[in-house]
């Protein structure tokens, strides 16, 4: 019998909430459905996204808390994206605090089955084998990116290594979700610097080195629609099974997947409404019973 793969391309913009909401649901609902891996892809509009233990008030700078809070206190939230505003949300992984955009990086999404890859449990296992699909992904396009830190992926230029993608990890229900970003333009760079102090602990390669001076972008030439392809690629080549020609047709908005996407949509506007868009969440880590 064949895998069930997924894949769930970028779609028109949508709150992190609605983001990081959509993905934990695919975590929960993916074993009970019988599916083997999926790729989604994504962005969000300019968004802080915390790690799961991270604290906002040492991270971020203090009148970007101060306007996000006041924002969530008394306007709240959609699920389409408010302009001129830079939201702040909590994600289900460990890690460090990044910066996202609509315009300087893309998210991406690998879920796999731990029942039926169990070679993956192993975190340290895990990243290697994860972060090798990436950096295999990248490599069609003749961009050779290297492993570094816990669960970066690097540049070298001149004997110096400048970080292009931050990944993390989180398990739900059966499921591991690593998910990581892509820098795509210098400008999110300065972006981060804006907004977001020196993180309190770092990577021993990027010794003390600013945002602007530790973090690069992909070259001009990279393509993200050829990149899409070639990421699922790698993940049927893992998988051992031969690629579709036509990724349409694993499309999570096809009817393959109908029954699966009407349960995770349904999850994740529980999650979204609870957990990911409600302030005492994102700021202190405190879920409403």
């Amino acid at each position: 019998m064949s895998p069930k793969v997924f894949y769930f391309p970028q779609i028109p913009p949508r709150s992190p909430y609605y983001n990081l909401a959509t993905e934990e649901a695919i975590a929960v609902k993916l074993v009970s459905e019988g599916i083997t891996a999926g790729v989604r892809l994504w962005k969000n509009p300019d968004s802080i996204i915390l790690g799961l233990s991270e604290n906002p008030f040492r991270n971020i700078k203090e009148e970007v808390v101060t306007r996000y809070e006041t924002v969530a206190r008394t306007e709240g939230f959609q699920k389409k994206p408010k302009p001129n505003f830079c939201y702040i949300a909590r994600r289900a992984s460990g890690g460090g605090t990044v910066f996202h955009s609509l315009t300087g990086n893309i998210n991406y999404s690998l879920y796999f089955n731990l029942e039926e890859r169990k070679e993956l449990f192993p975190v340290k296992d895990s990243y290697e084998i994860l972060l090798g699909i990436v950096a295999k992904s990248l490599e069609k396009q003749n961009i050779r990116s290297t492993p570094k830190g816990k669960s970066d992926l690097v540049l070298e230029k001149d004997g110096i290594f400048k970080k292009i993608s931050g990944n993390a990890q989180f398990r739900k229900r059966g499921c591991i979700v690593q998910h990581g970003t892509l820098i795509l333009e210098e400008t999110l760079i300065e972006r981060v610097a804006e907004v977001l102090h020196h993180p309190p602990e770092e990577p021993d390669y990027r010794k003390e080195r600013s945002h602007k001076d530790f973090l690069t972008s992909l070259p001009d030439f990279f393509s993200e629609s050829i990149w899409a392809k070639d990421l699922l690629r790698e993940v049927f080549s893992y998988l051992g099974e031969e690629s579709p020609e036509d990724f349409s047709n694993i499309s999570f908005f096809g009817p393959d997947f109908s029954t699966f996407r009407k349960h995770v949509l349904q999850e994740s506007e529980s999650i979204r409404k609870k957990k990911y868009q409600n302030p005492e969440y994102t700021l202190h880590r405190e879920i409403p019973t």
